[in-house]
């Protein structure tokens, strides 16, 4: 299930991550690919991404209860306290790919 982060938590790992070009967009939403377990992925792009992006893939996906939540900052499913950076093997952990989108 998706989460928020503790305060403390989010105050140790922040990174300030935003999204300011279509490639940082593209990369964040690839490895959130990755990470649901796709082996097929397409993208579509107009305009070098400034028109439209759009990532499909047959990875595993969100959660229907936890949509309302993933696109808010520091949500994630990945970890609960700033301990858990250490048995991370994903990609994505900071919960703010979707929130910069």
């Amino acid at each position: 299930a998706i989460q928020k982060l503790s305060q403390a938590t989010v105050n140790r790992i922040a990174a300030g991550e935003v999204i300011h070009r279509p490639a940082n967009a593209l990369k964040e939403l690839l490895e959130n690919s990755i990470d649901a377990g796709s082996s097929h992925i397409s993208v579509l792009c107009k305009a070098g991404g400034l028109k439209l992006l759009q990532v499909t893939d047959d990875g595993h996906g969100i959660r229907k209860e936890d949509l309302g939540i993933a696109v808010e900052r520091f949500t994630t499913s990945k970890l609960k306290d700033y301990e858990d950076l250490q048995k991370l093997d994903t990609f994505g952990f900071r919960g703010e790919a979707l929130a910069s989108m």
